[in-house]
């Protein structure tokens, strides 16, 4: 058994050593801080300690400012374990006020170089060389308006044929025709809703252009080449921004976030007034190192409690297994639960390890179990296939052979053909992991009678067991045996097994 023994230790210290201790706690492994609000239970004057959510606002601030400054967070430089809030408050206000006066001349700017770009591309179409702006745009008795609508919405043109206006198609691309309409201004409000109808989008002629298209064009084309190369200094003017403050931001950053975590376990504390208190559990063989641990902190009191001391009130034991480093990846085939009283892990690493090195041993398969555990490191998975990786070489080793076929030089052989060892290895990880888990089963059994006579017991065991060493013997080992013993014990399980149903239900 591998399941640590856990305690509830009780921590009392003065209020002002709080983040002292709070800094101390967020590096433990082995301590798991219970929630102070089931600890107090509706004690009078007593009550959790309050989270402060000034550092999530801080934290939001900064990743707002960065993604305007297109800067990068990370938590890479090392955090401070202070913060002035007031201090910081006005730093980052000067610094979004700076952000919005870039990000407001810059905007206008986009918006504006936009609208003349659509007027460009209104006039690059105009084939009217000769037509002056100035006088077409300020006739007394016609309005012309230029701007563009969705191609499917070009054929709907002719329903309005015989309409009093003159509609100019300059241009199309793979979304929009580009036209002009020219109408009298007794007559403008009802062709406005018309070409309105067909979805159609002014562009309005800014008032910087002026006479035959060509000149005009020119000028659009300069004022656009401007406003291109005033949007590229406002970038340059942000770049120079995020990098004059990037260092302190990122500092920033990482301090918050650290403190951020300090804050949250804020939820841990019970609050004395003057003294704190903070409640968990934590392994019984840790305790002193706990301790050595917290010793800087003066004053500090410990109270070591039964871990099931507080179970009316939901403070449950985690249950946590401690196993040796070359077991532990076998964890996560055991499965130890929250309600388990035993740990299979040893049991279930020496079964694959046994059966990898004498039935599955080999040297190609296990490089290549190794180099998916090298490859998945970072994952639980791979710690497995780099442990049954390496007993599978051992295995390669002792049998000289690369992928069951090759035999690399003279070596010990198993009285078995190469595809029974494989099958009897297979069937071996399967019938003792169904072993070890019916024994684990029955362990967690209360009652002695569903421990030996139901299917999950010892009966189911036997019948299991009984099935697999005759088919072994008549199937593979090519003995002959008689079937009479075998059935006369499969049956009498059966029947034990039924009995107890039945005493069962009559019980209830």
């Amino acid at each position: 058994m591998a399941i640590e023994q856990m305690i509830l230790l009780n921590m009392t210290f003065d209020r002002h050593d709080l983040d002292q201790v709070l800094f101390t706690l967020k590096d433990s492994k082995y301590f798991y801080p219970q929630p102070a609000s089931k600890i107090v239970n509706n004690v009078k004057g007593v009550h959790a300690l309050q989270e402060d959510n000034a550092y999530t606002k801080l934290l939001d601030r900064l990743i707002q400012v960065a993604s305007d400054m297109k800067l990068d967070l990370n938590k890479d430089l090392a955090p401070d374990k202070t913060l002035n809030l007031d201090q910081i408050d006005q730093y980052l206000s000067d610094l979004e006020a700076q952000i919005k006066n870039i990000k407001d001349v810059q905007d206008q700017l986009i918006t504006e170089k936009d609208e003349n770009e659509k007027t460009l591309e209104i006039l690059t179409r105009l084939t009217l060389s000769d037509v002056d702006l100035d006088h077409l745009l300020n006739c007394q008795y016609v309005k012309a308006r230029f701007g563009r609508f969705h191609r499917q919405n070009l054929d709907k043109i002719k329903y309005y044929e015989g309409r009093p206006f003159i509609f100019n198609k300059l241009g199309e691309d793979r979304q929009y025709v580009y036209c002009c309409y020219i109408v009298t201004n007794s007559l403008l409000l009802e062709v406005d809703n018309i070409f309105k109808a067909l979805g159609f989008e002014e562009i309005v002629i800014p008032s910087f252009v002026h006479g035959k298209v060509n000149d005009a064009k020119k000028e659009l084309e300069e004022e656009v080449h401007a406003m291109t190369e005033y949007i590229l200094r406002m970038d340059q003017k942000m770049t120079i921004l995020r990098e004059t403050h990037k260092v302190d931001l990122l500092k920033l950053y990482s301090t918050g976030l650290f403190l951020q975590r300090i804050e949250s376990f804020k939820i841990f504390v019970v609050d004395f007034q003057s003294k704190c208190a903070i409640y968990g559990f934590i392994p019984k063989r840790m305790i002193e190192e706990f301790k050595d641990m917290l010793k800087h902190i003066n004053g500090m009191e410990y109270q070591e409690l039964p871990a099931d001391i507080l179970d009316h009130q939901l403070v449950v034991a985690p249950t946590v297994v401690h196993n040796a480093k070359i077991v532990r990846p076998f964890e996560m085939l055991s499965k130890v639960k929250q309600s388990d009283k035993i740990d299979t892990t040893i049991a279930i690493a020496v079964l694959y390890y046994a059966v990898f090195i004498i039935f599955l041993g080999d040297l190609g398969v296990g490089a290549i179990l190794a180099l998916l555990g090298l490859l998945m490191r970072k994952k639980k998975m791979g710690n497995l296939f780099l442990s049954l990786g390496v007993a599978a070489l051992l295995g390669g080793l002792i049998y000289g052979d690369v992928f069951y076929t090759i035999s690399l030089y003279p070596a010990i052989a198993l009285p078995l053909s190469t595809v029974y060892k494989l099958v009897d290895g297979i069937i071996l990880l399967i019938v003792g992991t169904f072993t070890i888990g019916a024994f684990k089963k029955m362990y967690l059994q209360d009652s002695t009678m569903e421990k030996v006579l139901s299917m999950k017991g010892i009966c189911g065991l036997i019948i299991v067991y009984a099935l697999l060493v005759y088919f072994g013997c008549v199937y593979e080992a090519h003995i002959n045996l008689p079937i009479m013993p075998f059935a006369i014990v499969i049956v009498a399980c059966l029947v034990f097994v039924l009995a107890k149903s039945i005493l069962k239900k009559k019980a209830e």
